[in-house]
C-alpha cells in the first residue's frame, strides 16, 4: 500500500475491500485522467512515446491488458494519475516490480508510469472500487481548511495538512467518528 503524506487514509472502510484485487484511484475524475498530447514537443506527447515504447518491450500479457483498456483511446490519449494512494496486492508485487524493471532509467513520469502499470497488470474492470469514493480537492490543503470536506465515511481523502499538534487533535478527533477508539489518543 502506498498513502501520499497528504493523504488521510480511513482504514475502518478498507476492511471490505478485496485484498487480492488493485486498489487505485481510478473512479476519481479529479485523480486519474486522460489528457490528448498537443504535438510532437509537449511533455505529454514525449511521456506518450515513452508509454508506446515500454509497452512494446512488455511481456505479451502485460501488452495485451494495457491494449485492451486503452483501445478505446488513441496513441496521443495518455492516462495520467497523480497516484495518492494505491494497493498492489501479493500476487502482482512481482508483476509490478518487472513493469518498474522495464521503464529502468526512462524518464518516464510517475503520474504516467502508475497508471500503465495498473492498466497493464489488470483490466480497470476487475479493480476494486472501494477508493472510488475518496474525497479529493484538486487545490492544495490550506492550513486548517481541509476541516470542511473530511468525511469518515470515505476510503480516503486528499489533501490534507497539518502544521500542529492542534491540527493533528482535530483531525483525529474527526477520524473518531469512523474509529470512536481514536479519542483514547487525544
Amino acid at each position: 500500500m502506498f498513502v501520499e503524506d497528504d493523504t488521510v487514509l480511513n482504514y475502518w472502510n478498507l476492511v471490505q475491500a478485496d485484498k487480492t484485487k488493485l486498489w487505485t484511484t481510478d473512479k476519481v475524475s479529479e485523480s486519474w485522467t486522460t489528457v490528448r498530447s498537443a504535438g510532437n514537443s509537449d511533455w505529454y506527447s514525449v511521456q506518450a512515446e515513452l508509454v508506446k515504447k515500454i509497452v512494446g518491450t512488455m511481456p505479451v500479457n502485460f501488452q495485451v491488458n494495457y491494449k485492451e483498456a486503452t483501445k478505446n483511446s488513441n496513441e496521443t490519449v495518455l492516462t495520467v494519475c497523480s497516484s495518492e494512494v494505491f494497493y498492489v496486492p501479493r500476487r502482482f508485487v512481482a508483476d509490478f516490480t518487472d513493469l518498474v524493471n522495464l521503464v529502468g532509467d526512462m524518464d518516464l513520469h510517475y503520474k504516467v508510469a502508475l497508471p500503465m502499470f495498473f492498466l497493464s497488470m489488470d483490466s480497470p474492470q476487475n479493480f476494486d472500487p472501494v477508493l472510488g469514493s475518496m474525497v479529493y480537492n484538486m487545490e492544495p490543503a490550506l492550513l486548517n481548511s481541509s476541516s470542511s470536506f473530511y468525511s469518515a465515511e470515505t476510503a480516503a481523502v486528499h489533501p490534507w495538512s497539518i502544521s500542529s499538534e492542534q491540527d493533528f487533535i482535530k483531525l483525529v478527533q474527526k477520524m473518531a467518528k469512523g474509529d470512536p477508539l481514536l479519542m483514547e489518543l487525544v
